[in-house]
């Protein structure tokens, strides 16, 4: 397990019988801790840097959010208590301990968010060990001049959205216009209640500042619909079926094709490229028909393993097979959920 740091003096004014009610609440969950790092149930290894990178990327959201109600609270509603102004001025997150201790940070749906999140980082980092820095922040710029009017402003819609949130290659951001909406809304309220304890405010106008966040969140400016919109222009256009790859359109317009065609979601193509071999990544490539040559070159693109798919590989693959397996995958989430966690009750049953 990871080394934590429980030095006595890393929390100035925190006496030794505060600091030990804090180990026994902390102690009290080692065996969670060593259940998950001695019998994980995915087959995904999560590195260091991975989980580093979940971190800061968790932080950097909450802090993005407290900021943004306490610059609402602030400048709408005329709050001017001194901690709320502190918060809504400050470069650092507050309320990210609070939340931690609370347990209102390990959610399933908050944490795969974070997960495809710094996975796409992996990826981006993949590319540019393929191609330089420059020439991917170029590939868009091809679309800007299409003669197609609506293409050309897609694309220049989602060179603004990846320029607003910097999600180039290889960096990892946090913003909220990224985050989907059901996300904001789970951390926007845990947020709101730790900044009334931190503040001893009676919380009515944070509360007011959550509801004027959450209702003028827009998804659509964010990068990943952005590009879902110009994957969908580009597709449509004549003689493009063939320029599927992540060096010709950049992570996120290929990723977007991708799950245009394959049904599937970015998220889940994400997810396939953290899996050992990349396996459902090639089958998806397989059941939406992607040349062979292409096939190896865009798994040779994202491949972080060193791992090489063969043409004999891909080739023995059943394409109707593949084809079935990825129809399935694409069903709705909460569906496929419901019958993984049956068919384990159902097998624990009969055991």
């Amino acid at each position: 397990m990871a080394k934590r740091d429980f030095s006595m003096d890393r929390n100035p004014g925190v006496n030794l019988v505060q600091q030990a009610a804090a180990m026994s609440a902390s102690s009290a969950h080692i065996s969670d801790d060593l259940a998950s790092a001695l019998f994980p149930k995915s087959d995904i290894i999560l590195s260091d840097r991975m989980l580093s990178n979940g971190r800061q990327y968790l932080r950097a959201i909450v802090q993005e959010i407290e900021t943004e109600i306490c610059m609402i609270v602030a400048e709408d509603f005329g709050m001017q208590q001194d901690t709320i102004i502190e918060i809504g001025n400050s470069d650092r997150v507050h309320s990210y301990t609070l939340l931690q201790n609370a347990g209102l940070l390990e959610s399933k749906n908050l944490l795969e968010n974070v997960f495809t999140s710094v996975q796409r980082v992996e990826l981006g980092n993949r590319l540019l060990q393929k191609i330089s820095q420059a020439d991917l922040e170029s590939v868009l710029t091809r679309y800007l001049d299409n003669p197609d009017a609506s293409i050309a402003d897609a694309a220049m819609a989602l060179l603004v959205a990846q320029s607003r949130d910097n999600a180039g290659p290889g960096s990892l951001h946090a913003h909220i216009a990224n985050l989907p909406a059901e996300i904001l809304f789970e951390l926007t309220w845990p947020i709101t209640a730790a900044l009334q304890k931190l503040s001893g405010d009676d919380g009515t106008e944070l509360m007011k500042a959550a509801d004027k966040l959450l209702g003028t969140h827009d998804e659509g400016i964010g990068t990943q619909n952005r590009s879902a919109r110009l994957a969908q222009l580009v597709d449509q256009a004549e003689g493009n079926e063939q320029n599927l790859h992540p060096m010709y359109d950049g992570l996120d317009l290929f990723l977007a094709r991708a799950a245009r065609r394959s049904g599937l979601s970015v998220n889940q193509l994400i997810l396939f490229t953290a899996e050992p071999n990349m396996v459902r990544l090639v089958l998806t490539m397989r059941a939406i028909k992607v040349p062979q040559e292409q096939a190896l070159s865009i798994f040779s693109a994202l491949d972080g393993g060193g791992q090489l798919l063969t043409p004999a590989s891909y080739n023995e693959i059943d394409a109707d097979k593949a084809l079935e397996l990825v129809s399935s995958w694409s069903s709705n989430a909460l569906y496929r959920d419901a019958q993984h966690r049956l068919n384990v009750h159902l097998s624990d049953a009969r055991a």
